[in-house]
């Protein structure tokens, strides 16, 4: 995570997002329960591995990634989802062996995890965006019929939704690695089961609804081992949500008076990405041709979002250096 802030705060977010997850589950029907007990129960590598980093800083990005795979194998192998096909020619007869499919899901759903960890970077954005995504999802499954899972998004958020309030827009509280683990491992398990128990739907949904920190960590990853040649899992301040808070928002903070918005500010551009995406689930949700678009729209909105902000980045370097 890239450490915007200048105050010690502290990072228990994760414990507060699991304390809300545990109490959910009463308020569930025994269906969605039963799936959300599971849920829970196989986050917990992903989770504890983020909250012994938030106490000791001593646990690797490697161990921490293994830890959500794990997470995710436990996952596909305990209640017998993973993603079986993708309507991509060729692909699908990959995904017909069964322990490709749980391998390729594992490392899907750890990737995912890691990616959400990615974008938290801002008080509410990784948070902001994991609600925003579990409700669009929520439209989808209860556009599908399947109440359950419907259910278990809306707990989901719900759950997150109390740490928000805290961190959004002051930061009295952080997400931690935990936080940002265990909330990407759910968004990550949601995107596979949403297809897979409803099958008229694209089986490419979630990656729409998850194209915004997918792409994030794509052009980290190119960045960092193609460009510059450095290890791929070294944080910097060149993420999109980085580059925003240094120009965009800080304009913006300067123009209104109130210095001490301009964190909050920049997660508020940043939400438009995972909104788009949730919207365009819930229009495109049967097609995969329009889901394929969408995913386009997404990347391509993200890519030139990107390349104009980086190019302001010496003009905003010289204006920082200038006296007030």
């Amino acid at each position: 995570m890239q450490k915007l802030h200048v105050r010690p705060t502290p990072r228990i977010g994760g414990i507060a997002l699991v304390a809300g997850a545990v109490v959910s589950m009463f308020l569930l029907g025994s269906g969605a329960a039963a799936l959300w007990g599971l849920i829970c129960l196989t986050a917990i590598p992903a989770f504890l591995a983020g909250l012994i980093e938030d106490l000791t800083k001593q646990v690797g990005v490697k161990t921490r990634l293994c830890a959500t795979i794990v997470s995710g194998l436990l996952f596909c192998m305990i209640s017998g989802y993973a993603v079986r096909k993708t309507a991509i020619p060729g692909l699908d007869v990959l995904f017909g062996f069964a322990p490709f499919a749980v391998l390729f899901t594992a490392v899907a759903i750890g990737g995912i995890a890691n990616a959400i960890n990615i974008i938290d970077g801002v008080n509410g954005l990784a948070s902001g965006a994991v609600i925003i995504i579990l409700l669009g999802f929520a439209v989808v499954a209860g556009n599908a019929g399947d109440m359950p899972l419907q259910a278990i998004c809306l707990v989901a958020a719900g759950s997150i939704l109390g740490f928000f309030l805290l961190n959004y827009p002051m930061g009295l509280i952080f997400f931690g690695d935990a936080g940002a683990y265990t909330a990407g491992f759910v968004l990550a398990v949601v995107a596979v089961l949403l297809p897979a128990r409803n099958p008229e739907l694209s089986p490419l949904i979630g990656l729409l609804a998850l194209s915004y920190p997918v792409m994030e960590t794509l052009v980290s990853i190119h960045r960092r081992l193609v460009r510059e040649g450095t290890n791929p899992g070294q944080p910097d301040r060149l993420h999109l949500h980085s580059l925003v808070y240094r120009s965009f928002a800080r304009r913006a903070a300067q123009a209104i008076g109130l210095p001490a918005m301009r964190n909050p500010m920049t997660s508020t551009v940043m939400w438009f990405f995972p909104f788009l995406s949730a919207l365009l689930c819930v229009l495109a949700a049967q097609s995969t041709i329009g889901v394929v678009l969408s995913i386009g729209l997404v990347g391509a909105s993200y890519l030139l979002a990107y390349r104009r902000v980086a190019l302001l980045r010496p003009i905003r370097r010289r204006e920082e250096e200038l006296p007030a």
